[in-house]
């Protein structure tokens, strides 16, 4: 995606810090004091293409070999593509201003900020809000595990918690919850009155504190449920599950 709020939302999903994202314009030309002269000196983006908004690096990188770090760090963008009106004034050449840049970097910010607004439908801002929500202890005091979820999974949370309001079906809520995002387990409906989690990995203390939020967020109050993890019950016509030692009497 050529566009400047491509690197934008990359930054928010992956949850990287905003103020090191650093757009760098083109086409600019200011001037440097260098002892009794006056020198011209153009500070424009290195790799700038006419038809582009923005030039990812992975088009000059196609080994994906330069880190993250690095490319939001330099974000080489053409403001002339879609937005002349409002840089065509500040990136004059014969300007001497040098906060030029830095002004430009600050309002193609806001320009990408303004582009992922405008490209959210009304089920975005509901998700957005019902995260709000749960970080704000709406949904129960102690929020400290979830800040251990991923902005993907806060959004996957959301989404069920929506789904549970429409269906009040918990069951199936946590079974489509733990395919987005905690593949690991299974969900299971134990003689219609407990719900079994059942991980093979072994006991992980940071998914453990996941799941006890989950369950929290998504079970009925006093609801009866397990948690195995390694070894489970044994199932017939699973015939891995039945081999001594390897279930949970």
């Amino acid at each position: 995606m050529n566009y400047i709020w491509y690197p934008y939302i990359e930054a928010i999903q992956t949850e990287y810090d905003m103020t090191k994202l650093c757009y760098r314009v083109c086409e600019k030309v200011f001037f440097v004091q260098l002892g009794d002269e006056t020198v011209k000196m153009p500070a424009g983006a290195h790799q700038i293409s006419p038809l582009l908004e923005y030039v990812p690096v992975a088009m000059h990188d196609p080994d994906k070999v330069v880190k993250q770090e690095t490319r939001l760090s330099r974000l080489d963008v053409n403001p002339f593509f879609r937005f002349g009106k409002i840089f065509n004034n500040i990136l004059n050449p014969e300007r001497t201003d040098h906060n030029d840049l830095v002004v430009c970097d600050v309002i193609t910010h806001l320009l990408a900020h303004i582009d992922r607004i405008c490209g959210m439908s009304r089920r975005d801002f509901r998700l957005l809000l019902i995260v709000k929500e749960i970080e704000n202890g709406c949904y129960g005091s102690d929020t400290s595990a979830f800040r251990l979820f991923s902005v993907t999974e806060k959004r996957a949370l959301a989404e069920m918690l929506i789904m549970l309001y429409e269906t009040t079906n918990t069951l199936r809520c946590l079974d489509n919850l733990f395919h987005m995002i905690m593949t690991d387990f299974d969900v299971r409906l134990r003689d219609d009155e407990e719900v079994e989690f059942y991980n093979p990995c072994r006991f992980d203390k940071r998914e453990d504190e996941k799941l006890k939020f989950i369950i929290k967020l998504f079970l009925p109050v006093g609801f009866s449920y397990v948690v195995h993890w390694e070894y489970t019950y044994g199932t017939i016509g699973h015939d891995e599950s039945m081999v001594l030692g390897r279930f949970v009497l």
